[in-house]
């Protein structure tokens, strides 16, 4: 999404970050953050086989983990190979068909955030996210609870990502709560267990999500919360800040730039540069707009 030329300095920024030095990779905590995994879908993260290609390097090169250690890993001695969790946003059917069987058959953990009105086909989330994505609604079809549960009882994670991915640092707090409570209770309802992890809709800081947002979350009972900011962990990371690099139609070589460190001054502008001027290469005021569903349930 964006204009051409947003599109364009975005490109350009990219190729030049990819070929930045490297950090020392092999004291890396990483966390990337997929989306789609399709061959047509317009907001495909990978392609099913370039995911796969992703994974196999992973599985090789470094130290995946589920996301839930990825703090304990950051703040330890991590001098072999670069740790990295592997997480996914919204909950669409194709990562049921293309990335699920794929993690199981490289061993790899993952975690998968849900926005619960799309998963339990609700019209009006499922038109926003066609306009997001500016897809089809065959692009856009949720998980199913069944899907959910399956890929559950195999290993893999899931957390919630609010009711209609409403842009939570532009609500009032009645309309936060619900949509951070509803996700985590539906969730819970559904599989029957705690669900300590959130992923901001959007997720970049200062757009979408506020300290006030971070104290809401954390008050719902979430042990920890993800965002959208492309650079690696520290040491010190704030629980319910967690950094997460997108994936956005990466070939491996750009995927191995990120892990390396390549990108990491996209994140630190992200974080540092003033709010009207960051959009520039994070083009988030895209989404300033996006309210919350809470009134037209199941509409």
């Amino acid at each position: 999404m964006g204009s051409p030329k947003l599109r364009s300095a975005r490109s350009v920024a990219k190729s030049m970050l990819a070929r930045n030095p490297a950090a020392n990779s092999t004291r890396r905590v990483v966390v990337l953050l997929y989306h789609s995994v399709s061959d047509t879908a317009p907001h495909a993260s990978a392609t099913p086989q370039a995911f796969r290609e992703q994974l196999a390097w992973l599985q090789r090169a470094c130290e995946v983990v589920p996301l839930e250690r990825i703090l304990d890993r950051a703040n330890g001695d991590h001098s072999g190979r670069p740790v990295v969790a592997i997480t996914f946003d919204d909950g669409y059917a194709d990562n049921y068909e293309h990335a699920w069987p794929a993690l199981v058959e490289y061993k790899l953990p993952a975690t998968f955030f849900i926005s619960t009105g799309l998963i339990d086909g609700w019209d009006l989330v499922n038109q926003r996210f066609m306009r997001l994505q500016d897809a089809q609604a065959t692009d856009v079809v949720g998980l199913s609870w069944s899907q959910i549960k399956e890929m559950h009882a195999s290993g893999m994670e899931f957390g919630a990502h609010t009711v209609s991915h409403a842009n939570l640092g532009r609500l009032d707090d009645d309309a936060a709560r619900w949509e951070i409570g509803e996700s985590k209770a539906r969730l819970e309802s559904q599989l029957g267990k705690a669900t300590n992890c959130f992923a901001y809709p959007f997720g970049k800081p200062k757009h979408h999500y506020t300290p006030r947002t971070v104290e809401l979350v954390r008050e719902a009972g979430f042990d920890m919360a993800a965002a959208v900011n492309d650079r690696s962990l520290r040491s010190t990371e704030d629980a319910f800040r967690i950094p997460r690099m997108s994936v956005n139609q990466d070939d491996l070589a750009t995927l191995q730039a990120k892990v390396a460190g390549r990108f990491d001054p996209l994140g630190l502008w992200q974080e540092r540069a003033p709010q009207w001027l960051s959009h520039l290469v994070s083009p988030a005021n895209s989404h300033r707009d996006v309210a919350s569903l809470r009134h037209v349930p199941n509409s």
